[in-house]
């Protein structure tokens, strides 16, 4: 996170608060000014046991929405029966008094904004029907002349389906992002899946070529089985750790499985380090001016090659990788070798599938990959790739 979102956030929840406290300070206002207005003939209601009863429940109603947080829905209910408590010992005293209860109309409608918003959450429906039934006859303590009590009521009402209206309307919203958020994470781990053919492949074709020059080397055993040792501890560690995130809910955050422009080197190296001539040149123009999601791409054309190299260059004894910036807008990723085309079991095992994969991706990202012999012989595979990702339109 950086330090200018933290700061956004952070003055978002300011103003949160602030608009909360405005709010909460309203209401109070309203239930003071109810208190004490009267007309000229009649004593304020504070005078009123009654109406000192439903201030206390008007402000127990302001306090469950000053306390508010999602899984509280409960309070929202206990809230909502206190009012009908008020409205019914309003109708058994006296119904031709009038009553306190404009702000806890107000605040209710709040809540039950918050409850149609979370419909299915616990303790369950009844918190939005009672809440619903408590707004409809709270007019009762307020509307005591028959002439005002028919178009009170029809306001109350019209009121009551702007708010279920409104919180319908946050509760799809809500909806749409939870399903938008599984859709990406369950995209996230389809590519993550269609990632193990890079791994599996490189590792364990590396783990063949070893095992099949120990058997034409004169050299010591114990020597190549630490070679094909380390090998299968690095497809071990591989495997490893994509099914850790294929497994975790929250995988990826912060964190770039898939490797980046640092780690080219090393993979350069480690293949390298298998017998061929393998030599990297990474511009130092890239560092920080690249994308996550295209270095992880770039990475996977090194990776790529690579594994074809292993699997389809006969006689390759160079190899040169080179990550050079484009302009100023994108960068090259080759990878060239001097092999001669291979036949047998090694290179016939999911021949072009990876360049398949390999080539939707940079197509994704908007990129061109090229994969094609070389005039001077041996082959080569080169893409060019913008420094940012392309926007996809909706």
């Amino acid at each position: 996170m950086t330090a200018k979102t933290a700061w956004g956030l952070r003055v978002n929840r300011i103003a949160m608060r602030l608009l909360k406290i405005s709010i909460v300070g309203g209401l109070l206002l309203i239930l003071l000014a109810e208190m004490v207005s009267h007309a000229v003939d009649e004593k304020p209601p504070y005078y009123w046991w009654l109406a000192w009863v439903q201030c206390a429940v008007s402000l127990f109603a302001i306090g469950v929405y000053m306390l508010y947080r999602p899984g509280r829905k409960k309070w929202i209910g206990v809230a909502a029966i206190a009012s009908l408590a008020a409205t019914g010992l309003h109708l058994v005293v006296d119904q031709a008094e009038r009553g306190v209860g404009t702000a806890e109309l107000l605040t209710l409608g709040v809540l039950m904004l918050f409850a149609v918003r979370q419909w299915d959450a616990a303790p369950g429906r009844w918190v939005a029907w009672v809440t619903g039934a408590a707004i409809t006859v709270v007019g009762v303590r307020m509307f005591v002349f028959p002439s005002s009590m028919v178009a009170g009521t029809i306001m109350v009402l019209m009121g009551l389906a702007t708010v279920v209206s409104v919180g319908a309307y946050l509760r799809s919203m809500d909806r749409l992002r939870r399903e938008t958020q599984e859709e990406v994470r369950r995209a996230e781990r389809l590519e993550l899946a269609r990632e193990m053919h890079d791994f599996v492949a490189h590792h364990v074709t590396g783990i063949v070529v070893l095992a099949q020059a120990a058997q034409v080397a004169e050299t010591d055993p114990r020597r190549s089985f630490a070679d094909i040792e380390e090998a299968g501890l690095a497809a071990l560690t591989s495997m490893r750790r994509m099914v850790k995130m294929l497994r975790d809910d929250d995988s990826g955050a912060g964190v770039n499985p898939l490797g980046d422009l640092s780690q080219i080197e090393d993979l350069v190296d480690r293949f390298n380090r298998e017998g061929t001539d393998a030599t990297c040149f990474i511009s130092p123009d890239l560092a920080g001016a690249v994308a996550p999601e295209i270095a992880a791409t770039a990475h996977r054309v090194v990776r790529e090659a690579l594994t074809n190299v292993r699997k389809h260059a006969r006689g390759a004894t160079r190899v040169r990788v080179v990550v050079a910036a484009a302009g100023t807008q994108g960068l090259e990723v080759s990878v060239r070798d001097n092999g001669q085309g291979a036949r047998g079991r090694l290179a016939e095992s999911g021949a072009g599938m990876g360049l398949l994969g390999l080539g939707e991706r940079i197509e994704a990202v908007g990129g061109t990959l090229k994969a094609q012999p070389r005039p001077e012989g041996g082959w080569e595979t080169a893409a060019w790739l913008p420094r940012q990702p392309a926007e996809v339109e909706a």
